[in-house]
């Protein structure tokens, strides 16, 4: 676990000190989640040098993953969907390729010792809950927006929502 997210925070370092120009302590933590979300599910199934693997490719892939997410404009001031998202489904396939039964007997050994049935299971998991989360996601929103709107207007999302909801503003220092 420690391995896979020192890895990753120093890939996304490296990563944004090429195309940014300056790394950021932001960055480094940023780089550290994605690579504790992307080891999650392989931590106890595979050998150091496969958290190292995982770590460096859950940096490189997230990073590029909240790139994506700035340029397309999505709202998602957290990259929870870059970094936990990309990530998990990351991890998940990966445990399916690297898996090793020499460090955890009572696992399996993923794709790259033979086990192709467990690496078809683990994309199907895959498959399977980005489905299920994308429909229950749908719902619910299509469900709480009959009761009271899921969006705000444009109007108030810009001048900010603690000054036209609540009056105030919770960083008055940053308001100009």
């Amino acid at each position: 676990t420690e391995l896979a997210a020192s890895v990753a925070s120093f890939t996304w370092l490296i990563l944004a000190w090429i195309f940014e120009r300056r790394p950021t302590f932001v960055g480094l933590l940023t780089g550290a989640i994605a690579g504790l979300a992307t080891i999650t599910p392989a931590a106890g199934f595979v050998s150091p040098a496969s958290a190292v693997l995982i770590g460096f490719l859950a940096g490189g892939t997230c990073y590029l993953a909240v790139w994506y997410r700035k340029k397309m404009n999505w709202d998602d001031a957290l990259d929870v969907w870059g970094v936990h998202g990309i990530g998990g489904v990351l991890g998940i396939i990966l445990l399916g390729i690297v898996a090793n039964t020499a460090f955890n007997p009572a696992g399996t050994d993923g794709l790259l010792l033979g086990g192709a049935k467990f690496f078809g299971l683990q994309v199907l998991a895959v498959v399977l809950v980005a489905v299920w989360a994308f429909v229950f996601t749908y719902g619910m929103l299509w469900l709480i927006n009959k009761i009271t709107f899921v969006r705000v207007a444009k109007g108030v999302e810009e001048e900010g929502l603690d000054q036209i909801l609540h009056g105030e503003l919770a960083y008055e220092e940053m308001a100009d």
